[in-house]
């Protein structure tokens, strides 16, 4: 049978300022990785024979540049292509984040839902006392839901009126 689906949100991390960090080093070896391009081609030639051998330049650049190159691209890329996504059906809430965490809640086991504007809990899948696990892209606003068992789950959403409704059918 199919799920109809009463709600669906997907969030990705799109605040400036956590580009800003994120993009800043990649700019700095970008420039840095230029400048030896052009001081390489300018004319300078660093033996008697006049020719700029591949060696000459790839000593100059260190094994930790380039390593940290590669962390830089692998998290813009991990960044780029995380999301969060919320659907709630008939039956349950589908949530998946980043690119490998999935999880299913059956809404019969949910016993209260609400509305929750919390202070910063930090992005990414949480664990906090007050919330129990956490799931926050952006914003300081969701739903939070407890289960039968006890357990908490928050959903960090910028559609929580929406998202609330939904459940409360």
């Amino acid at each position: 049978m199919k799920r109809a689906i009463r709600f669906k949100e997907t969030q990705k991390f799109t605040q400036w300022w956590l580009w800003l960090i994120i993009l800043a080093p990649i700019i700095l070896v970008f420039f840095n990785f230029l400048g030896i391009i052009l001081y390489v081609f300018s004319g300078y030639t660093p033996d008697d024979s006049g020719n700029v051998s591949v060696s000459w330049v790839s000593g100059r650049l260190s094994i930790v540049q380039f390593i940290c190159v590669l962390v830089y691209v692998a998290t813009i890329l991990f960044l780029a292509l995380s999301k969060l996504k919320v659907s709630v059906s008939d039956k349950d809430i589908k949530i998946h984040h980043l690119v490998f965490f999935s999880k299913v809640i059956d809404l019969n086991e949910v016993v209260e839902k609400q509305i929750v504007n919390y202070d910063f809990v930090g992005y990414g899948i949480r664990k906090t006392k007050k919330y129990g696990t956490v799931y926050n892209v952006k914003g300081k606003e969701g739903v939070a839901i407890t289960q039968t068992n006890g357990k908490k789950y928050l959903f960090g959403s910028q559609k929580t009126e929406e998202f609330l409704k939904s459940l409360l059918k």
